[in-house]
């Protein structure tokens, strides 16, 4: 892959608008629920629909499964197909500076097969260069679709406590080592993983050009990326994929492993 088959600039947005089926996806971590369509409903790319994180591109379970597990392929059908998505289309993503639900969809809807992109610089790209949002919420006649999953690598806590490549811990340094942990039952991080801080993979809301992210992801062997709960290390997957490099998501990521208390836990800087 490259970063034309992984990202799209609002100017190419712009001038393909009418053939894309696009999705709004803005969501941060801890705020109520409904507050990212609310924003939505405020004011949105035209033609966007709104992509709810919680009810289709994650399911709710079990402590030990983490905050965000993959959903089953019955909930991505029918979320995207009451927004009018088929699979017919390429598919674009935004979400807007501070989230990181765009790449999340991004990966989820590339899992299941889809052609996806996502809009870089987000909502923020849009409205900078002076283009017009939509209020209110933009309906389609409902849609089917039949997907596979599977179509992105990915671990369990079994295999990623054997990886055998560089498995790269995307949380800010401090929960790395284990000096804080605001939302997690355990401190520290998995034993043998880096700390590969995901704020890095942003320049100004957008991606950085290749040349720093082949540093960034400069490590030995296969690579592979987990953070909190398996939403923000998607950006990680994003990365790499840009520069035809991939990294498999561990979705359960820290929330599953700490809620595991037969997992080892290590702090400080390795």
């Amino acid at each position: 892959m490259a970063r034309e088959d992984v990202l799209i600039t609002a100017d190419q947005l712009d001038a393909t608008l009418a053939d894309v089926d696009l999705l709004d996806v803005r969501w941060r971590l801890g705020e109520p629920a409904g507050a990212g369509r609310e924003r939505y409903l405020a004011g949105h790319l035209p033609g966007a629909r709104f992509l709810d994180l919680e009810a289709v591109l994650t399911r709710h379970g079990e402590p030990i499964e983490g905050r965000h597990p993959l959903p089953d392929v019955d909930t991505i059908e029918a979320g995207l197909g009451a927004l009018g998505v088929n699979g017919d289309r390429l598919i674009v993503v935004y979400d807007e500076a501070g989230s990181f639900a765009a790449s999340r969809a991004w990966w989820v809807l590339r899992w299941a097969g889809l052609n996806v992109r996502v809009l870089d610089g987000g909502i923020d790209a849009w409205t900078g260069q002076g283009r017009p949002l939509a209020e209110g919420a933009t309906l389609d006649e409902p849609a089917d679709l039949l997907l596979t999953l599977g179509h992105l690598p990915t671990l369990d806590a079994d295999r990623a406590a054997a990886f055998d490549g560089t498995l790269m811990d995307a949380r800010a340094p401090e929960r790395y080592r284990g000096e804080t942990e605001p939302i997690d039952p355990v401190a520290g991080h998995i034993p043998g993983a880096v700390n590969v801080p995901v704020g890095q993979f942003f320049n100004h809301g957008r991606l950085p050009d290749d040349a720093l992210l082949r540093q960034l992801l400069d490590h030995q062997g296969s690579l592979a990326a987990y953070c909190g709960s398996g939403v923000s290390a998607a950006q990680l997957v994003l990365a790499g994929a840009v520069i035809d490099r991939d990294v498999a998501l561990y979705p359960g990521s820290w929330s599953a492993w700490s809620n595991d208390p037969d997992r080892p836990v290590a702090t400080g800087e390795h």
